[in-house]
């Protein structure tokens, strides 16, 4: 199934895509599926009849409170996604072009049994400004550099990421979490001493990672 994004769809139904938002949020899309924030709506599906209510809604709602740092909300972005299945790809695609979507295709790379590209793409984004991207970065090359058998290249990524949290997580629970989850994969992964005494990640991570975790 081909699909559009929100912005083609607000210029296809004359509606502002605040709009189009607030309509697929209410199921009023026929088939449109949630990526992250925004929605990837089928090229066939038909604007709604009724606009008043979802105008109405729009109007009252409050606006959202923009995402605080040290959320995760950017960590591992292809894990932390709902997609429909099989689709994994064409999401990855429909990112915006940037770091998001250059991590989101090395984590692609990663699951799909591509460790060399996985590496390649991650690489550049080890010493990012942005902290998600940068933990992101240094948890796939960790994984990624495993079936390589480059185990020293492994350990570096791990204390790399070890050392962005350490450096960030001063009264910030959410980035203790992620250093408790890398802890734990590392234990798993690199065949370590199981960490003792580190906050329970699942309780504050966003629901993908505490998947994963």
């Amino acid at each position: 199934m081909e699909y559009m994004t929100v912005k083609d769809a607000a210029q296809r139904w004359n509606v502002t895509e605040r709009l189009v938002q607030r309509l697929c949020a209410e199921g009023r899309v026929d088939g449109a599926v949630k990526f992250g924030r925004s929605w990837s709506i089928p090229v066939s599906a038909r604007k709604p009849n009724d606009l008043r209510r979802a105008d109405s809604v729009l109007q009252a709602a409050p606006p959202r409170p923009r995402r605080v740092p040290g959320s995760l909300a950017g960590l591992m972005p292809l894990m932390n996604t709902p997609f429909a299945p099989g689709t994994c790809a064409e999401f990855v695609d429909s990112l915006a072009p940037g770091q998001r979507r250059d991590i989101a295709r090395a984590e692609f790379y990663y699951f799909s049994g591509r460790p060399q590209e996985a590496v390649a793409a991650a690489t550049r984004y080890l010493v990012s400004e942005d902290f998600d991207t940068r933990l992101s970065a240094c948890l796939i090359c960790v994984y990624a550099n495993l079936p390589l058998g480059r185990i020293d290249r492994a350990k570096d990524a791990l204390e790399a990421a070890r050392g962005a949290i350490a450096a960030a997580s001063e009264g910030a629970p959410q980035l203790r979490a992620a250093g408790a989850f890398i802890a734990q994969a590392a234990s798993v992964l690199l065949h370590l001493p199981a960490p003792e005494g580190l906050p329970h990640a699942q309780d504050v991570l966003p629901p993908g990672l505490r998947a994963f975790a």
